[in-house]
């Protein structure tokens, strides 16, 4: 059995042991055992191809806390902010705004999400992008102005966030 079938079968199992009604397993950030937390880069690059929504979110959050090594899949990690399912989008987002100097085409991507129908999603991509835009030396005017529309959102959250964003980066006006 591969690292990557182990991965998937211990995912499994673990969705399995927390359900019960009501239970969201894509919102479970599971507290993973000691041989999968070691398992390399590599598995949880491919994890993040896997079948399973549950494998990739998985994999996305492990590399939430090691960005160093996502930034070696950033390609892969990309992709993954246009998924059909809102929870990848959503952590790879997440995932996006950890990894350093990331490329302006990747701004440019999650700010298309701006205008998700996921007020999760747009709200991830406001605060991704407020954090983004402040480390790059040039800010892409369509980006901006995607922020800026989405200072307008009819959620309170996203408008927060996006507001947030634009201060961050000098771009706020009252």
């Amino acid at each position: 059995m591969s690292d990557l079938e182990k991965l998937a079968e211990i995912v499994d199992e673990m969705i399995l042991q927390q359900d019960y009604p009501g239970f969201e397993p894509r919102s479970l950030k599971l507290g993973l055992p000691e041989i999968v937390e070691n398992m390399n880069g590599r598995v949880f690059s491919h994890a993040l191809g896997h079948e399973s929504v549950y494998v990739r979110l998985v994999a996305l959050r492990w590399f939430q806390e090691r960005p160093g090594i996502a930034k070696a899949y950033l390609p892969a990690v990309i992709g993954l902010i246009d998924h059909k399912d809102e929870w990848v989008r959503l952590e790879a987002i997440r995932l996006s705004e950890r990894i350093p100097r990331i490329p302006e085409s990747a701004a440019l991507k999650i700010s298309k999400r701006l205008t998700d129908e996921s007020k999760l999603v747009r709200k991830a991509a406001s605060k991704a992008l407020g954090k983004i835009l402040k480390r790059s030396v040039t800010k892409d005017p369509s980006v901006v102005d995607a922020l800026k529309a989405a200072a307008q959102d009819e959620d309170v959250e996203v408008r927060f966030k996006a507001q947030k964003a634009l201060r961050n980066i000098g771009e706020f006006v009252v």
